[in-house]
């Protein structure tokens, strides 16, 4: 098995820039129906030769906390027609799961139904993830090949998760884990998909993320603040001026990809920012394969 992390959201203009960079980069790109703008069109339809492998999630997170780029929620009537048009592009598409409770499988499961009577081939997605309420899991495990792990109380209990990675694997399944990617916790886990939306994240909230295995081998996910954020928590990461590995990092930042120090203050901050962030994921990809090996899961789910 090879993990494949996926990158949210992404936008045309880093796509574009990184793969001039990167001309034999794995780009893996998740794209969200409760998100769309004209960027989407373009990496769609004009430029999916640039994408190694493009899904489509069906923007419920948006549903359940934002409305719709159009202003308005979005609707399963909606998702359908889109993905009847766009389909043949992407890899996989996921249920549009409205109900993120641990008992919103009835109506998800509807939604499911509807999507495929439409001709779509749909993920399902969980929210129970040990049937605490609903045996959702064993349900699909049924008829599907692929399972994602959705939102869920669950999520964040790692004896619950790893119990639902590992029934779908020994099912001789594929499970996808829907916005997760932490190194520490997807080395662990035999999961074949995951996504982030952290490379555009993380610099909206002032973060930058740098491997720091030679000095940090314990937790080598080092997560930087820049100087420009003043975070509202009490709590926050290290600045990235000041920080014990700042020249080390400026180094990097120059050798790997030709980008200075002024570039992430300057005039295009947000754009450079992106494109360290989208960097550090897209290398985070080959980082948790080795880690896999190591534990075994190739060979244990080959």
């Amino acid at each position: 098995m090879q993990i494949k992390i996926y990158l949210s959201s992404f936008s045309f203009d880093i796509l574009a820039e990184y793969r001039k960079m990167f001309k034999d980069a794995e780009i893996n790109i998740l794209l969200s129906y409760g998100t769309t703008s004209s960027d989407y069109y373009s990496m769609i339809e004009k430029n999916r030769g640039m994408i190694n492998s493009l899904i489509l999630d069906s923007g419920a997170f948006s549903l359940n906390n934002i409305e719709g780029s159009n202003g308005k929620p979005i609707s399963i009537d909606g998702f359908i027609a889109y993905c009847k048009t766009f389909q043949e592009r992407f890899d996989f598409i996921f249920n549009f799961d409205e109900d993120f409770h641990l008992d919103g499988f009835e109506k998800n499961y509807k939604n499911q139904k509807k999507i495929e009577a439409a001709g779509i081939k749909v993920v399902p997605v969980v929210h129970d993830y040990i049937g605490e309420e609903v045996p959702e899991l064993d349900e699909y495990l049924k008829n599907y090949d692929l399972i994602s792990l959705g939102f869920s109380k669950h999520k964040n209990d790692k004896q619950k998760l790893a119990a639902a990675v590992h029934k779908i694997k020994q099912a001789n399944k594929k499970v996808h884990l829907l916005g997760v990617s932490a190194y520490n916790r997807l080395k662990n886990l035999p999961v074949d998909y995951s996504d982030s939306s952290n490379w555009a994240q993380g610099q909206i909230f002032g973060f930058m993320y740098y491997w720091n295995a030679k000095n940090t081998p314990n937790d080598p996910q080092l997560t930087l603040r820049f100087k420009d954020f003043e975070p509202k928590k009490t709590e926050s990461k290290e600045y990235l001026d000041g920080s014990p590995y700042f020249d080390e990092i400026i180094e990097y930042l120059k050798n790997e990809l030709g980008i200075s120090y002024q570039n992430l203050y300057g005039q295009n901050s947000t754009f450079y920012r992106q494109l360290v962030n989208t960097h550090y994921f897209v290398k985070l990809q080959d980082r948790v394969r080795e880690a896999h090996i190591v534990n075994g899961f190739d060979k244990l789910y080959p």
